[in-house]
């Protein structure tokens, strides 16, 4: 008789589905403009459950879902046209070599690259989105979480790692310059929630060590 090997799939909690939603959601918010549907799906989204109607992250939720009640998707693409694409230049830049350095394609992308290759994630052929923008970092914590097709959920550790050197040296500053920015106006209530929930990460990481 052959021996068979089994291969369990490893259990993902229901708070960690709930992490990576909210990765998803900030990596597609800063990937490009919302559209309707992304829109209305915010809108219907029920509040976090909170014992405190004033803490950072409940609140600024519910800020976003009674801003996307009331965002009109061309609108929305508007906004993100001319805060992060412009003409010539971006006035908001979501890439931390430009946060970091003040100039792109610099160490902060490179380190980015490196880690990226001893966690075995690849570029996707078609992916136009550099691996040191804000939003493919989410990404990759989204993927560290709850993982993938051939790809496991990574510990906490390493999720913790990958934060603490990629995403926490320099989120704040890519949110303070979007809300100070002129030209956002839905985006300031995004920038907000993106925010508070990277400080509530960020918190998390630092006390399960």
């Amino acid at each position: 008789m052959s021996e068979t090997t089994v291969a369990f799939k490893s259990y993902v909690s229901a708070e960690d589905h709930g992490r990576a939603n909210f990765y998803a959601l900030i990596s597609r918010l800063l990937a490009a403009a919302p559209d309707q549907a992304l829109l209305s799906a915010i809108a219907g989204s029920p509040p976090l459950p909170t014992e405190d109607d004033g803490a950072p992250l409940p609140l600024a939720w519910s800020k976003l879902i009674a801003a996307s009640m009331a965002m009109d998707a061309a609108a929305a693409h508007d906004e993100y046209e001319e805060l992060f694409i412009g003409v010539g230049r971006a006035p908001v830049n979501l890439h931390a070599s430009h946060h970091l350095t003040g100039f792109m394609m610099e160490q902060p992308l490179a380190d980015v690259r490196g880690a990226l290759a001893t966690l075995g994630i690849s570029r996707v052929e078609a992916q136009t989105v550099v691996e040191d923008h804000l939003a493919a970092l989410c990404e990759v914590m989204r993927l560290l979480i709850v993982g993938a097709d051939g790809f496991e959920p990574a510990n906490v550790a390493t999720q913790r790692k990958f934060f603490e050197d990629h995403i926490a040296p320099w989120f704040e500053l890519c949110c303070s310059a979007i809300e100070k920015s002129s030209l956002a106006n839905y985006y300031v209530v995004v920038a907000k929630f993106i925010g508070s929930y990277l400080q509530v990460e960020r918190d998390a990481f630092a006390i399960d060590q």
